[in-house]
């Protein structure tokens, strides 16, 4: 009984695959000395070069060069901001500047009520689609 799962173990494909690949794999890397040298720093840099440069100009023009111009707009709109313009928080709350010192814009958001913020939190003017309607 011994000899027949001995021959049904041999015989099952697991058993078969495992036997081929190490055939095979004894074939594809040599040993002694038909091994091939090892690479070395400057031959993988070369190799891999290419694929880093094309990884970094696809992440600068997808994720960078529009965050900075975004970074650049939000500079020039909070340069800009002038007593009386309606603009609109990034809290959603809606105002007209009523003055500003430094880093902190005062906004009336209705008549005689004033709040004080910080001039970054200052997402956009409010267009004049939006007063029209209102």
């Amino acid at each position: 009984m011994k000899k027949q799962q001995f021959f049904a173990l041999l015989a099952s494909p697991l058993f078969v695959a495992l036997n081929a690949a190490s055939a095979f794999a004894d074939d594809i890397v040599p040993h002694g000395a038909d091994a091939p040298a090892q690479k070395t720093f400057f031959q993988v840099l070369r190799e891999t070069a290419p694929l880093i440069l094309i990884c970094y100009a696809v992440f600068y023009f997808l994720v960078i060069r529009p965050q900075d111009r975004k970074a650049k707009a939000q500079k020039a709109l909070l340069e800009s901001l002038k007593k009386g313009e309606s603009v609109v928080t990034s809290s959603g709350i809606v105002g007209r500047v009523a003055g500003s010192e430094g880093a902190f814009v005062t906004l009336e958001i209705a008549p005689n009520v004033r709040i004080k913020i910080e001039t970054s939190h200052v997402a956009r003017r409010e267009k004049e689609e939006s007063k029209a309607a209102a």
